[in-house]
């Protein structure tokens, strides 16, 4: 083998490694870029973190499995016995989820095991009203009763005009697997739903609220204007018989609630060793040391 085909030989092989250097930098950053963005990550194994594509028929079945026989409207239109009303219910959640805006908590200490999603929506102005958002079909008796209601109560607030903004951010559904309740896990993906809409230069936050512990945590969050407000016991159907007529302990209203988004909380001091808020020495403690020692010293 000449010497010349030698050096092309390794000017082949550095160009290949260079290559596949460039590569594997081009994957990593990919990576990254479409990796899930974390937001919140507690002590109790909590993570919350974007949802992605590759879990949303596990989210969906949880979602069927636990908010269908809970939730006010859903209970009370009885669509856990209606097939096709829960599979339509399926197909709107699977679009909604689509939007990329919505999150998970998963239990790290358990395998990354799914234990709650808050459902969001972000709606611009430009594309509200067009014909896409009607374009599903709404299927099953008891879907169409909530749908019913639902666009009943949409109808009595226009966000855009209220807050005079071009897009806003809906809280669509909140859902926790009971085991993972008691524990505020709600009341963090509803906060984390504010760092989203901060994350997105979103201005404002709504949402249908239906029962009185999730008006509450709202409030709590900001998502404090009542825009609107329905009794549960003046809707009935078309024989005057009432459709909510177990909507739960304290459940009298379903409400529009709205709310501009806060700025970010300011972050905590970084303490400073020997500088720590609430313990620690201080400026004036050193002094005093600084002087004791000096006056020990004149004394020898």
């Amino acid at each position: 083998m000449s010497r010349r085909f030698r050096d092309e030989e390794e000017k082949l092989r550095a160009l290949k490694d260079e290559l596949q250097e460039e590569e594997d930098k081009m994957k990593l950053m990919t990576e990254k870029i479409f990796s899930p963005l974390i937001w919140r990550r507690y002590q109790n194994g909590i993570k919350i973190k974007d949802l992605q594509e590759n879990r949303f028929y596990e989210v969906i079945e949880m979602i069927l499995k636990y908010y269908l026989p809970e939730d006010v409207l859903c209970r009370n239109t009885k669509i856990g016995k209606d097939k096709v009303s829960q599979q339509c219910f399926a197909d709107r959640l699977f679009f909604k989820l689509k939007d990329r805006a919505s999150v998970i908590a998963v239990d790290e200490k358990n395998d990354n095991c799914l234990a709650g999603v808050l459902v969001l929506n972000p709606v611009q102005k430009c594309d509200y009203g067009r014909v896409y958002s009607r374009a599903m079909l709404v299927d099953g008796n008891s879907y169409k009763s909530i749908t019913e209601f639902m666009n009943h109560i949409n109808r009595k607030v226009d966000i855009f005009e209220e807050f005079q903004c071009e897009i806003y951010l809906r809280y669509y559904l909140l859902c926790v697997k009971p085991e993972y309740r008691h524990r505020a896990l709600g009341m963090q993906l509803m906060m984390v739903g504010l760092d989203i809409a901060r994350h997105l230069k979103i201005p404002v936050v709504t949402g249908v609220f239906n029962n009185y512990r999730l008006q509450q945590i709202a409030r709590r969050i900001g998502i404090d204007q009542v825009l609107y407000e329905y009794n549960y016991n003046k809707w009935s159907d078309k024989n005057h018989e009432l459709i909510f007529c177990n909507p739960g302990a304290g459940n009298y209203t379903c409400n529009i609630q709205a709310g501009l988004v806060p700025a970010p909380p300011e972050p905590e001091p970084t303490p400073v060793k020997g500088f720590e808020v609430g313990g620690g020495v201080t400026r004036a403690d050193k002094k005093k040391a600084k002087a004791k020692n000096d006056a020990k010293k004149k004394t020898k």
